[in-house]
C-alpha cells in the first residue's frame, strides 16, 4: 500500500466512524414503536439511508431490515478495501469466514424451529461469491447428515463431523459452536503471521487475542452462573488462546471462582480499567464494552491504516449489533430503558 493509499484509507475510515449513530440518534429509536418506525427513521435520518433506499418500511420484517443493515456494513468494508493491497487480501477474508460459521450455527439451531423464515430473511446473499460455500444451499438443510453434504468440499466437514448425533436432541452445540470459534481464531492468527510483521502484527494480535480472551470470560462466567457446570465442562468449550491471562489465572478462574468472583478477579488485572463492579449488567455487556474502548483507541491513534480498518470494522459490527438489539427489545416489548442499558457506544 503506497503512502498515498494508506492516507486516504485511514482518513476515510475515521470520516466513515465519524457518521455513526449518535447517543441522541439512539435515544429517537429507543421511543419508537414499531420495526416500521424505526426503519423509517433509520432509512430517512441516517447514514443508513443508502442501503435502505428503495425499502418499504411498513412491510419490512426484521430479519430482512437486519441483513440490509450488514449488507450496509459490509458495502463500507468493501470500499476501504480498494486501498488495501492485493498482499493483504488473504487476511481480509476472516470476515467471510466468520460469516460462514455464524450462518452454519444459525441453520443448524432453525433445525429446531423447523422455521427457517428469520434465518432466510438474514441471510447474507451478497458475500456469496467470496464463500467457500454456497450460502444459499443452506436454506434446503434440515438435517444435520444435509448440513455435512453442503460443507463437504470445505475444512467445516471435518470440524463437525466429530458432532454429529441421530437425534438433535443429544446434538452438543456449544461444543459445536466452540470448535469452530477456534478454528476461526486459529485460522486468523495463520493470516496474520503470513500477512503481516512488526508493530501491525503485533496489534492485531492483539485485537484478535483480546477478542478470544473476552470470549473465554464469557463462557467461563455463563456456564458457572446460569448451568452449573464442571470444571472439566468448562475446560472442554473454553480456548487456549490467551494474551492478558496466564494460564494459571484462567485455571484459577475456572476451579476456584463463583460468577460474583469472577467479576471481582477481573476488576484487579487490565480490564479493570474499563469496568466498574458497581455498575454491572451483564458479562456480555462487560466484554463488548471493553472490546468497544479498545478499538476505539486503536482508530483514533493507531497510524495503520490496517489497523485503522479492522477497528473500524469492529465498532461498525457493534453499532449494527445496537440497532438489532433495539429492533429486538421493541418487537417484545422491553422498556427503552432495559434495552438502554444493552446499547454500547
Amino acid at each position: 500500500m503506497t503512502n498515498k493509499a494508506a492516507g486516504a484509507l485511514t482518513a476515510k475510515a475515521k470520516a466513515m466512524f465519524g457518521e455513526r449513530i449518535r447517543p441522541e440518534e439512539y435515544q429517537t429509536m429507543l421511543q419508537k414503536k414499531s420495526v416500521a418506525e424505526v426503519a423509517a427513521y433509520l432509512k430517512n435520518e441516517t447514514y443508513y439511508r443508502d442501503v435502505l433506499a428503495g425499502i418499504n418500511e411498513k412491510a419490512i420484517h426484521r430479519g430482512q431490515l437486519e441483513a440490509l443493515l450488514r449488507q450496509g456494513l459490509f458495502m463500507r468494508f468493501s470500499s476501504l478495501m480498494r486501498y488495501v493491497g492485493s498482499s493483504k487480501d488473504g487476511f481480509y477474508r476472516y470476515g467471510i469466514i466468520e460469516n460462514e460459521i455464524h450462518e452454519i450455527l444459525n441453520c443448524i439451531q432453525s433445525f429446531e424451529s423447523n422455521d427457517k423464515i428469520v434465518f432466510i430473511a438474514k441471510m447474507p446473499t451478497y458475500i456469496e461469491q467470496q464463500t467457500s460455500f454456497k450460502i444459499s444451499n443452506l436454506v434446503n438443510v434440515h438435517t444435520f447428515d444435509e448440513l455435512l453434504e453442503v460443507l463437504k468440499n470445505t475444512d467445516y466437514a471435518q470440524i463437525l463431523r466429530p458432532h454429529r448425533t441421530e437425534k438433535m436432541d443429544d446434538f452438543d452445540f456449544a461444543a459445536c459452536e466452540s470448535a469452530l470459534r477456534n478454528y476461526y481464531f486459529e485460522t486468523v492468527l495463520k493470516m496474520i503471521e503470513k500477512g503481516f510483521s512488526g508493530s501491525d502484527r503485533k496489534d492485531i494480535e492483539e485485537i484478535f487475542l483480546t477478542q478470544v480472551e473476552l470470549e473465554n470470560i464469557t463462557k467461563i462466567y455463563r456456564l458457572k452462573k446460569y448451568f452449573n457446570a464442571s470444571v472439566s465442562q468448562i475446560k472442554e468449550l473454553i480456548s487456549p488462546i490467551r494474551i492478558n491471562f496466564t494460564k494459571k489465572d484462567i485455571e484459577y478462574l475456572v476451579e476456584h471462582c463463583d460468577a460474583d468472583g469472577i467479576i471481582a478477579y477481573i476488576d484487579k488485572t487490565k480490564y479493570g480499567r474499563y469496568f466498574d463492579p458497581q455498575r454491572f449488567v451483564d458479562i456480555e455487556y462487560f466484554t463488548k464494552h471493553i472490546s468497544f474502548n479498545i478499538n476505539k483507541h486503536y482508530l483514533y491513534f493507531n497510524s495503520s491504516p490496517d489497523i485503522v480498518l479492522l477497528a473500524y470494522m469492529v465498532l461498525s459490527e457493534m453499532e449494527v449489533q445496537n440497532i438489532v438489539d433495539i429492533i429486538e427489545g421493541i418487537r417484545y416489548k422491553i422498556s427503552p430503558e432495559k434495552i438502554q442499558r444493552l446499547l454500547i457506544y
